[in-house]
């Protein structure tokens, strides 16, 4: 008997694990099946006006990240998505010959913080696709003259 309480008051001190919970959605231009049940209050304002049960979901506990990923096609804004994610993608990844579909993700690591609509803060996640041959990062010089590495600019 005197096991089974210590196994109960061990097994009670062990705190519960930490779930995230982001906001969960997607919006997309793209979407001609149903046009009038578009969910278009996730790329608004909107999306804080809703109930957060509608819009708000648990992550799995392997699920680290907020993340919303913004489309574009032909460089203009065609879907916003926002969800949970197990990783984060640091680059854009571009679908198509050339950059025709491009997706860009935001990612955060605190409740609900990837609820961001604002126009400049599209704009801004849209502005990460642009990457130069001709103009070095940040940091990126001086890392190739350490190394060696030469390029044109």
């Amino acid at each position: 008997m005197k096991w089974i309480c210590l196994f109960v008051a061990l097994f009670c001190s062990i705190p519960a694990g930490y779930s995230l919970n982001c906001y969960a959605c997607q919006f997309s231009f793209n979407d001609v099946y149903d046009p009038e049940n578009r969910d278009g209050w996730c790329a608004n304002e909107t999306l804080l006006e809703l109930r957060t049960e509608d819009t708000v979901k648990p992550c799995a506990p392997w699920e680290k990240f907020c993340v919303t990923a913004v489309t574009t096609f032909l460089g203009s804004f065609t879907s916003v998505s926002r969800s949970c994610a197990e990783h984060c993608n640091a680059f854009c990844e571009a679908i198509g010959y050339g950059t025709d579909q491009v997706t860009c993700d935001d990612c955060c690591d605190s409740d609900r913080c990837n609820k961001n609509f604002s126009v400049e803060y599209y704009a801004s996640m849209m502005k990460k696709q642009y990457t130069s041959w001709t103009t070095p990062l940040p940091g990126e010089l001086k890392f190739n003259r350490a190394k060696g590495i030469r390029f044109p600019y």
